[in-house]
């Protein structure tokens, strides 16, 4: 996919935005893992958590178990704090495109791309889980309940082929089963028309996805073959990079050995979570 990197007048990067660590705060509406802890002293705690979990690969490539405790909803927290901080990141991404006359030609109401089959680790399924949960969002969870059913016919059974493809690591065939499943044109659950019902706790993929100038390339067989053009904004390909490697080892610290690496297709794996006795967080 063509990329355009936004220099600043000195011919430079521009310095990154996003901290090299994510500012961990942990959320008042998310129970605390014991009654005498503080929310300051549960903030430390979580900060030690991801610095720790980031301080050996091998915890995100599974050759090694993570020897902390990571609770489920620590694993929220940390998400929350990843998703944050790329916000910060898109709004400076998106301000040095505009300075350089570049134009992000996403927009309300617009999911053109709404019909990749998005995956997640379980950090992130949690944290959409756990906000459908919550009363206020009853409507957002019956809605995405009683669309489900129809995507899960239009994507097909191919779709439960991700988690294993995704654990073997062979990109080709990743690439294969994802346009495929893409060219079902399947529109996301979560999408209600055209506005996406989990904005608030969507992935960071949905959070990173854009495109300059137009969205007519925004398709899985674009016009001549060209693909939309992104913004090559460094800082955030690094933190992206690493906010990925967090979520995985904290996946794997928090997932049954069997399902390790696994990345699952979000909807699928979120309807699982709420339609099962095992509630989110």
């Amino acid at each position: 996919m063509p990329r355009t990197t936004p220099r600043d007048k000195a011919g430079q990067a521009p310095p990154s935005k996003p901290p090299s660590e994510p500012a961990i705060r942990a959320e008042r509406s998310v129970p605390d893992s014991s009654p005498e802890e503080t929310l300051g002293d549960r903030e430390q705690r979580l900060a030690r958590i991801v610095t720790q979990l980031d301080t050996d690969a091998r915890y995100a490539m599974g050759s090694r178990r993570f020897p902390g405790h990571v609770s489920p909803t620590d694993a929220i927290e940390i998400a929350a704090a990843l998703a944050d901080e790329l916000d910060d990141g898109a709004r400076a991404r998106a301000q040095k495109a505009e300075q350089q006359g570049m134009q992000i030609a996403c927009d309300i109401g617009c999911h053109r791309c709404c019909t990749v089959v998005v995956t997640a680790y379980q950090p992130e399924i949690l944290r959409i889980a756990q906000f459908l949960e919550q009363p206020e969002n009853a409507a957002e969870k019956k809605g995405f309940l009683d669309r489900y059913s129809a995507w899960r016919a239009a994507v097909g059974d191919e779709v439960e082929a991700l988690p294993q493809t995704m654990a073997q690591g062979q990109q080709a065939e990743i690439d294969r089963l994802h346009f495929a499943l893409w060219r079902r044109g399947a529109l996301c659950a979560f999408n209600e028309g055209g506005i996406c019902t989990i904005y608030p706790v969507r992935p960071l993929a949905c959070r990173n996805a854009h495109a300059l100038d137009t969205d007519a390339y925004c398709v899985p067989d674009p016009p001549g073959g060209k693909r939309p053009t992104m913004v090559d904004f460094v800082p955030m390909n690094r933190f992206l990079n690493k906010a990925t490697r967090l979520l995985h080892a904290a996946h794997n610290a928090i997932a049954a050995p069997g399902q390790r690496h696994q990345q699952e297709a979000l909807c699928s794996s979120v309807f699982r979570l709420l339609t099962s006795s095992a509630k989110a967080p």
